[in-house]
């Protein structure tokens, strides 16, 4: 007789298992997920929505930066956006904006309803002047309103007599050493609402995208020429050091390179340079290349020799002078800072460079508040030729 073939015994409770164990996993992934996402932007603007009145503050705060970020995008100087916070947390903070005489009320509507969005926020409402020449928006979530916007846009006659119009004392600020990266850092730097000129490094990785995304965030941008110190350095990057043993051929033809590989840029400053901005040789070929492009010269003053000012003279080149470097190695950031606002406030003006660290960013946002309790303004260091 045949046998009877014996069953195999199957375990009916290992798949079944296994499907739990994938189930819980996708779900622990989906809680981290949701936990991380609402600590982002658009998170707290959810939160708010639905009734947790603790994440005003943050969404007003992030807003407020992308409203002025798209203001500037849409044509608004960064030196026109004031924003005044309220006085209670949860109410609503004003932001106005100064538009020159050609700017487009329509462009800066649009640039901040796309900056807003990214982060879930939106336009409440817009209200066009009967002149034509303002609009009203209120800006938020859903369900809150977190800004009240005014942007005006200025009579011919009054842009004109803008820089009368704007007395007291003021002060200018270059952050040196953009190029070498173009990240969140970056980013933050540049959505800072104080206005400040960004001074690129020339012929690094980076040099042309910074330099591009800094003047459609509405800042100037400096091109920072590599020059030679005192004691030596190397080259850094495609663009050569400007060095005192250099023939006038090989000067103009680095500068030109540097400009070139920094777009939109309307103003030179020296990387270094205590050997060079000292030679006369030197400095007359570099600003030829400048009056060429229509380019100021800041001098960043790393020597008491410096012919800046001179050969600026010589060559019809308009030039100004760093004051104060704000973060040496070694110095309190916020002593140099109140050192800067005293000089303002004694003498006018002063003209401050830092250098772009994530330490500094506390310290600028500190700077814009003490300036503006004190009256000082802040201004991109072009509003400094004006005298």
């Amino acid at each position: 007789m045949a046998r009877a073939k014996k069953k195999k015994k199957t375990s009916k409770g290992s798949p079944r298992a296994g499907r739990l164990a994938f189930v819980l996993l996708v779900a622990i992934i989906a809680v981290l997920a949701g936990y991380r996402w609402l600590g982002t932007p658009r998170g707290s603007v959810f939160l708010l929505d639905i009734g947790v009145p603790g994440r005003f503050a943050a969404v007003q705060k992030d807003l407020g930066e992308r409203i002025a970020a798209g203001a500037r995008r849409g044509g608004v100087p960064a030196g026109g956006i004031r924003v005044t916070k309220p006085d209670r947390d949860g109410d609503i903070a004003s932001i106005e904006g100064h538009v020159p005489p050609s700017g487009s009320l329509i462009q800066i509507n649009a640039a901040i309803d796309e900056s807003v969005r990214q982060a879930g926020g939106r336009i409440r409402s817009c209200v066009e002047s009967r002149d034509g020449r303002s609009i009203e928006m209120e800006v938020g979530t859903r369900h809150s309103t977190t800004h009240r916007c005014v942007f005006r846009r200025a009579k011919v006659q009054q842009e004109r007599a803008g820089v009368r119009r704007e007395a007291g004392p003021k002060i200018a600020l270059i952050v040196d050493d953009f190029g070498y990266f173009d990240n969140r850092l970056v980013r933050e730097f540049l959505a800072l609402d104080l206005p400040f000129a960004v001074s690129v490094i020339p012929g690094l990785k980076h040099s042309e995208s910074v330099a591009r995304k800094a003047s459609e965030a509405g800042r100037e941008v400096i091109c920072h020429l590599p020059m030679e110190p005192e004691r030596g350095a190397e080259d850094d990057g495609e663009i050569p050091l400007v060095r005192t043993g250099m023939r006038r051929g090989d000067i103009v033809k680095a500068v030109e390179q540097a400009i070139e590989s920094v777009p939109g840029a309307v103003g030179m400053n020296n990387h270094m340079g205590s050997k060079a901005t000292a030679d006369m040789d030197v400095m007359e070929a570099v600003l030829s290349v400048c009056r060429g492009h229509g380019l100021f010269f800041v001098d960043s003053y790393t020597t008491a020799k410096s012919v800046v000012a001179e050969a600026g003279g010589a060559a019809g080149v308009k030039t100004l002078r760093n004051d104060i470097f704000l973060d040496n190695k070694g110095e309190d950031v916020r002593e140099n800072m109140r050192k800067m606002l005293s000089i303002a406030a004694r003498h006018g003006s002063v003209i401050g460079i830092l250098h772009v660290r994530k330490e500094n960013l506390p310290h600028l946002r500190w700077l814009a508040g003490e300036a503006r309790d004190e009256g000082i303004r802040i201004v991109m260091p072009s509003e400094m030729l004006e005298g």
